[in-house]
């Protein structure tokens, strides 16, 4: 009586087996190859993240504003520049957007506000020539250091008081320079 062979141990199955499972490969310590190569990658990962960091940071939005001042009668003191956004009241300065000293040095003086994103401003200069932070005025209530506008503003009897809508200027690309003459 012939003996058959059991079900698990087919020709079919054990021919299939390697197909679906191939030989396990040996452990390799890694070579010197590896390593650069690992060096290589990660260089190349840290420096694409760099990238991306700068980009990120980098506002295409905003820029860097000088506010070029002249017109000072000495060098006594500092000049103290106000910056309001757009819908600010300019009469009040402790309410500015943002404020900047300077020194005075050959009547002249100049500051750079950074990163400042594009849009519509308004700049008011005083010259502090006591150099007690404050706009001084005298016993009328008039303003008793000199003053100075953007826009060009003239503060005068048939000019009014100043406000956004009269020193408002546009801060964008290419026009990052203004001046302003204090009186």
């Amino acid at each position: 009586m012939p003996v058959s062979q059991p079900r698990w141990r087919s020709p079919s199955f054990s021919a299939g087996w390697p197909a679906v499972f191939p030989p396990a490969r040996q452990f390799q310590f890694p070579t010197e190859r590896h390593f650069l190569m690992n060096k290589h990658i990660t260089v190349f990962i840290l420096s694409i993240g760099s990238l991306l960091a700068q980009a990120a940071a980098a506002d295409p939005m905003s820029g860097d504003l000088t506010i070029a001042v002249g017109g000072f009668s000495s060098d006594r003191g500092q000049m103290i520049a106000n910056l309001f956004r757009e819908g600010d009241d300019v009469m009040q300065i402790d309410k500015a957007y943002l404020h900047a000293r300077e020194a005075v040095s050959g009547n002249r003086a100049q500051l750079i506000f950074r990163n400042l994103k594009y849009g519509k401003y308004a700049v008011t200069v005083f010259h502090d020539e006591n150099g007690n932070g404050a706009l001084d005025h005298n016993f009328l209530h008039f303003p008793a250091e000199p003053l100075g506008f953007s826009n060009y503003f003239d503060l005068g009897m048939l000019s009014g008081l100043p406000s956004f809508e009269k020193l408002q200027f546009d801060f964008a690309p290419g026009a990052e320079t203004i001046s302003i003459l204090v009186k």
